[in-house]
């Protein structure tokens, strides 16, 4: 084989080597909810019985019980209000605002389970989450039936996180993986923190999945289980 032919061979197994992007093969799922329409400081809570709602490649569940007027899975809002322990405050993000200082974000309650499901599977990536109003005020003063994180000596080892688990192609379960909202459990008190900016989490260890679930958790029963999200990511395979 002459020289110039190896050479012509060589670089075309270059290009086909390095050629071949994630762009190539992936496309990227980004959610940051901006496209969702809301009047200035309002919300959308599932009251009108549609059962959820769409982002991207994800759907999101809402159930809303009439009965008790309020709701379940998942809500999206604007509202800021960052001081006052309200009604208003269940559908604030505590650090003022979604995620990167964007509008609109999503916000979920737990009543009964909470589910994102996905059109095609996705390879999960990055998310953003933080604390309503409602809940950070609540276990920062004990508020209602809500106890005071760490309790009147600021000893008790409270906590309140969320755990998220996946469901796979073929139904296996991925995961699952916490991401504490309030820890109150460190030998140092100064350690002890409720979070109040937007805290980005790592979620590959997820996989690829067809279904994300939520469940909310506290050390203290009468915490409020509410939580917020912003930028969600994921990279679907084609």
């Amino acid at each position: 084989m002459s020289l110039i032919k190896r050479f012509f061979l060589a670089n075309i197994f270059i290009f086909m080597f390095y050629g071949c992007t994630d762009e190539d093969t992936f496309k990227t799922d980004y959610l940051d909810f901006e496209e969702l329409i809301l009047e200035k400081g309002s919300y959308w809570n599932g009251s009108d019985g549609s059962g959820g709602f769409s982002s991207g490649n994800k759907i999101f569940y809402n159930t809303f019980h009439l009965d008790w007027n309020t709701w379940s899975g998942f809500a999206y809002s604007n509202i800021i209000n960052y001081f006052y322990y309200n009604d208003i405050a269940k559908y604030a993000a505590f650090p003022s605002g979604g995620a990167d200082e964007s509008d609109i974000y999503v916000v979920a309650h737990q009543f009964e389970k909470i589910v994102i499901d996905f059109e095609k599977p996705e390879e999960m990536r990055t998310v953003q989450f933080t604390n309503t109003t409602y809940t950070a005020l609540a276990i920062q003063h004990g508020y209602d039936y809500a106890k005071k994180f760490g309790g009147r000596d600021g000893r008790d080892p409270d906590w309140f996180k969320i755990t998220i688990t996946g469901i796979g192609i073929d139904n296996e379960v991925t995961g699952p993986l916490d991401i504490f909202l309030a820890d109150y459990r460190f030998e140092d008190d100064e350690s002890d923190y409720i979070i109040n900016r937007w805290k980005r989490v790592d979620l590959s260890n997820l996989g690829t999945v067809k279904r994300l679930e939520f469940e909310l958790s506290s050390s203290d029963a009468g915490t409020p289980l509410y939580f917020c999200m912003d930028n969600l990511k994921g990279r679907i395979h084609f």
